[in-house]
This record gives structure tokens, C-alpha cells and sequence, in this order.
């Protein structure tokens, strides 16, 4: 093994340690959309937006058709072809629509709560090549202080850019107002030669020269991320992330018994066993006389990660009172509940709003 593989895995070795091991739970959370007015404009339709050689109205068409939640769609698609007629006997031209009145005018006629319109601004890509020297050694020096014999040579690099923009709103068809206007941009920049660095933390491998997106396949990239994004501010949708768990009661009188009950209910909660860890843990909690902070806040995580959050809420408080000092997960803990709390209700009425 040569000498710069021994360091490249002797740091990746310090990072997988770096890492950590406190044992953490994944937890769901639901989240309202951002553009809370379209809970009660869930009928769409979507026009052909202007200067769309890149099909950004027919992706978000798309993205629209197939947003789920709880496994139900939430959004009714209406017929892009009873527009086309309806536009078609009102004479209408696709850049009209772009005028809030007259898409309200549509929108009525094809009976949508909401029409969506837009323009992509810019749809722009470009690709390139050149020519970069390297080097690749062929013999070392026996003593291994370095590289005795180079091969130079060259490769040929290729490069793609390119930007999307749109300008897109939300009318409002019963009253005509605007619910929502926004300018989208996104952009791809890739070289083949530099794609293939893989970074981690403070160790960088190279893997070699990686094909890149041709510049029609970064137009449709781009235009798809716009679809995504856009439709993804106008559904309620669930966020995951990670909370550490106390492995450990900090309690004098603790037993063997009882550290031991807790190790049993951590391994069920890492097989998502929480049923199980609950009685555990809710047990432990009666022979401690209530005392453990531990067991109250591992208890409390369990109750968020099955989805009873004011269940969690009440023994994250219980815990914050048993403390003598500020614990950084508890605090973590006490200052996230109530807001996803109020989230998850805001989401709610959305998602029931007619």
C-alpha cells in the first residue's frame, strides 16, 4: 500500500470517528404550505405559460397531478384541453393570460378556483470542451520518498451551462387578485474534468473524469427543480429530522437493573419498536419516583416520533423541571415542540380547507 492511500484512509478513519455514536430517532413532522391562500383553491389549471420551449407548464401540470399527502391527491387538475377551447372562443392569445382579469374570466368558464400562469424569462445553455494537462506516476523510488518517473499527458474536458427562469403567478379566478407571484431561477454549471471530486469533511478523493448533462438534459433539469419547487410551496408536506436520545440516568441511587432497562428500551427504539420502549420506559419512570429527567425526555422523544405531540410536549416539561443545569437537547426539545405544534395545525386546516 502506498504512502498516500495509508493517509487517505487514516483520515477517513478519523472522520468516521469524528462522527459520533449517540444513538438518534428520525422524526416526521407536517409542515403547512407556504402559500397558505391556495388551501382553498385546490381546483387548478394551468395555462401555457409564454415563451415555453422547455414544457415548464406541462412539469408543473404534472407536479400538480401527482402531489399526494397521506397517500390522497390534493389538487384537482382541470383539463388542459378545455382551457385550449375555452381561450380558443374568447380569441384569446397565451400572453393574455398573463393579465389577472382575463385569467379570472377563464378560470370561471372551465370552473377553476385558480389559474396558474407564467413566462420563462430565460431558458439559456451552452457547452465546451478543453484541454488539461496531467500527470500519472509510473515508477516510484524504492525508499518510497516519491515518484521516480512521470507519463504527462492530456484530457479532453467537457463543460455544460445553463439557466432557467420563470416568472409565474396564482390568480385568484373569484376575485381576480394575484395569490402569488414569484421569479424562479436555477442554474447548472458542470466540467467533466471536476465533477468527480468527492469531499469529505477534510479528505478529498478523486474519482476521475464523470459525463455531464448535455445542454438539453441541464434545460430539462432546471425547468423540472422550477416545477418541483414551485408546487412544493403550495402543498403542506412533512419535514424529517434527527433528535438525540440520553443514554444515560444521572441519578445517584440509580440500580443495575434500572441502567439496564433503559440500554433495553434505547435497542427497541433503534428498531422502531415503540410500543415496547413506551411500556419500558413508563415503567422505569414509576421505580424512579418520577426523578429522571433521562427517562422523561427519552420518553417524550418516542411520543414526537409516533406523532403525539402534546403527550411529548408534557414530559419535555417534566424533564426541564428535573434539571439542576440547562441540558442541550431538552432545551432543543422545549423550544421546538410549540411550533410544531402550531404547524401541524395550521397544516391541518389546509388540508380540510374546501
Amino acid at each position: 500500500m502506498n504512502k498516500s492511500i495509508k493517509i487517505t484512509l487514516g483520515a477517513l478513519a478519523v472522520i468516521l470517528l469524528a462522527s459520533g455514536c449517540a444513538q438518534k430517532v428520525r422524526i416526521r413532522a407536517l409542515q403547512p404550505a407556504e402559500v397558505g391562500a391556495m388551501a382553498s383553491k385546490k381546483k387548478v389549471a394551468v395555462s401555457a405559460f409564454k415563451n415555453d420551449h422547455i414544457g415548464l407548464s406541462g412539469k408543473i401540470e404534472a407536479e400538480l397531478s401527482n402531489q399526494k399527502l397521506n397517500n390522497k391527491k390534493y389538487f384537482t387538475v382541470l383539463s388542459r384541453q378545455n382551457m385550449a377551447k375555452i381561450i380558443a372562443e374568447q380569441k384569446l392569445q397565451s400572453s393574455e393570460l398573463m393579465d389577472a382579469a382575463t385569467s379570472a374570466k377563464v378560470g370561471e368558464l372551465i370552473g377553476a378556483q385558480a389559474i396558474i400562469n407564467g413566462e420563462v424569462a430565460s431558458a439559456n445553455a451552452e457547452s465546451g470542451s478543453y484541454m488539461e494537462d496531467k500527470e500519472k506516476c509510473l515508477q516510484y523510488y524504492k525508499d518510497g520518498s516519491g515518484c521516480a518517473q512521470y507519463r504527462y499527458y492530456k484530457v479532453k474536458c467537457d463543460t455544460t451551462k445553463a439557466t432557467v427562469s420563470a416568472n409565474i403567478n396564482i390568480v385568484n379566478v373569484e376575485t381576480g387578485a394575484i395569490i402569488y407571484g414569484d421569479t424562479l431561477t436555477k442554474d447548472y454549471s458542470a466540467d467533466s474534468c471536476k465533477a468527480g471530486q468527492l469531499n469529505l469533511g477534510l479528505l478529498s478523493l478523486n474519482s476521475g473524469p464523470k459525463q455531464i448533462l448535455s445542454k438539453g438534459q441541464a434545460l430539462n433539469k432546471l425547468s423540472s427543480e422550477i416545477a418541483h419547487e414551485f408546487v412544493y410551496k403550495l402543498t403542506p408536506n412533512y419535514i424529517y429530522f434527527s433528535v438525540t436520545l440520553l443514554d444515560k440516568i444521572k441519578l445517584d441511587d440509580v440500580t443495575d437493573a434500572q441502567s439496564k432497562k433503559l440500554e433495553i428500551a434505547l435497542e427497541y427504539i433503534k428498531q422502531a419498536r415503540y410500543d415496547k420502549a413506551k411500556k419500558i420506559l413508563n415503567k422505569l419512570m414509576d421505580s424512579l419516583d418520577g426523578k429522571s429527567y433521562v427517562v422523561a425526555y427519552d420518553l417524550g422523544v418516542v411520543y414526537e416520533a409516533t406523532g403525539n405531540l402534546k403527550k411529548a410536549k408534557n414530559l419535555y416539561k417534566i424533564a426541564d423541571d428535573l434539571t439542576v443545569e440547562p441540558v442541550e437537547e431538552i432545551n432543543l426539545a422545549v423550544n421546538r415542540i410549540d411550533q410544531l405544534i402550531a404547524k401541524r395545525e395550521e397544516a391541518k386546516k389546509q388540508m380540510s380547507a374546501k
